[in-house]
């Protein structure tokens, strides 16, 4: 979805995987501050955070992916190659043991660690 604030998703929605699996998920999430958005001082990025999320099929050890989220730029482009990964049955390890190439947004999909189920703050500290 082309808007002011882009989003992006591939897969089930939270509320669509919890259906499918009884409420058997993991959600992997986070806020961050884009590199792009951090470097101008008048952008409220504590405000308005971009957010990325990943929701696992938890009744599989291996965590497949069912569904991942992002708001923030670019959207469309960061979001584009994880619908591949997802269609070919990616799993959570598959992206957390990926390189991210740093300095970019999408690799914030290869160190998501924080679970809703936790309870942990999901705001990015640095680098």
């Amino acid at each position: 979805v082309f808007t002011p604030l882009e989003y992006g998703a591939v897969g089930l929605s939270e509320e669509a995987a919890t259906e499918r699996c009884g409420g058997n998920i993991e959600v992997f999430h986070q806020s961050f501050a884009p590199l792009e958005w951090s470097l101008s001082h008048e952008r409220e990025v504590d405000v308005y955070p971009a957010f990325a999320k990943i929701i696992c099929d938890k009744r599989d050890p291996s965590l497949p992916v069912l569904g991942m989220h992002y708001l923030g730029p670019n959207a469309g482009e960061v979001i584009q190659g994880y619908a591949v990964a997802i269609k070919k049955g990616c799993t959570y390890s598959d992206l957390t043991e990926t390189v991210g190439i740093h300095p970019t947004t999408s690799e914030q999909f290869t160190t998501l660690k924080v679970t809703k189920s936790s309870g942990e703050d999901a705001a990015a500290g640095g680098c």
